[in-house]
């Protein structure tokens, strides 16, 4: 390549250069801007909230804008105005997560900006109690809401303590994902397992435990309806044979032989005559 050549090459590599480089500039320059509230932390229960994002600058003219709550759209938040908001009336933990407000243009790909709104967790499902037999398995679980995603950890109120559960017996699994975790204990034992099960849920902002109380029966206990019909009814025959038995001797004694009744009768010469009967 000759000296001329390469100096050719080397300019149209930078006129390349620079044109990306000011292409760059004007799209970003032709770019939406967007102003939004700042992000914010809820309290479980609290006054009323309102998100808000305002189109302050735009290349092209805006067809609509709407609201989304963690990648899905809100119904009936579609608006024309260039200035939109979403009222959270009565916040609570499952009211936390990422809202996106979204612009739509007729000539140009749509514009978003987003707010992280967090909360402190919130216990909302979990079992009360549990009832299941000696080597059965127990399944015990929890579910809340609330952002970030809390971090779950299962303790058991032992003789006044709370006491992480871990699995050296080999009997305990937890399996936690997002907002919901499981407790699953197998050969349930009616000596040691028994008892009040905590599930706590942790984030940043605050946490939140639930109590579960599990009852452990004995392997019988299914028979023991069965068991009580069955002495009721060997009771009743044990009454009703001592019953007959002491009634035959008084029947016995009561009883008296049967005599019956004679009378006489003497003829008269005026007509008949009847004794009084003689026993």
């Amino acid at each position: 390549m000759t000296p001329g050549e390469r100096g050719a090459a080397v300019m149209s590599y930078s006129l390349a250069i620079v044109g990306a480089l000011l292409l760059q500039s004007v799209s970003s320059q032709n770019e939406p801007t967007i102003s939004t509230s700042e992000h914010a932390a809820l309290p479980v229960e609290g006054d009323a909230y309102t998100l808000q994002c305002n189109l302050t600058s735009t290349f092209g003219l805006p067809q609509e804008s709407y609201w989304m709550k963690n990648g899905e759209e809100i119904p009936e938040t579609r608006s024309p105005n260039r200035n939109t908001e979403y009222k959270l009336k009565k916040p609570r933990g499952d009211d936390a997560g990422w809202y996106t407000c979204v612009y739509t243009f007729e000539m140009s790909p749509p514009a978003n900006a987003t707010i992280e709104i967090k909360s402190a967790p919130d216990i909302i499902g979990h079992k009360r109690s549990e009832n299941k037999n000696e080597g059965q398995v127990a399944i015990l679980y929890c579910k809340s809401v609330g952002y970030p995603q809390p971090a779950w950890t299962w303790r058991k109120f032992d003789n006044g303590v709370h006491r992480e559960i871990d699995n050296t017996s080999g009997r305990f699994f937890i399996n936690s994902r997002d907002n919901y975790t499981e407790l699953n204990i197998v050969d349930l034992d009616i000596d040691l397992d028994p008892g009040e099960y905590h599930c706590n849920a942790t984030n940043m902002l605050g946490s939140r435990d639930e109590m579960i109380l599990l009852r452990v029966r004995s392997n019988l206990a299914p028979l023991w309806p069965l068991l009580g019909v069955l002495a009721e009814i060997i009771i009743l025959v044990v009454i009703i044979v001592v019953y007959e038995k002491r009634k035959k001797p008084e029947d016995s004694q009561d009883a008296k032989p049967f005599q019956p009744t004679t009378t006489k009768t003497r003829i008269c010469a005026r007509g008949i005559q009847t004794e009084r009967p003689v026993c």
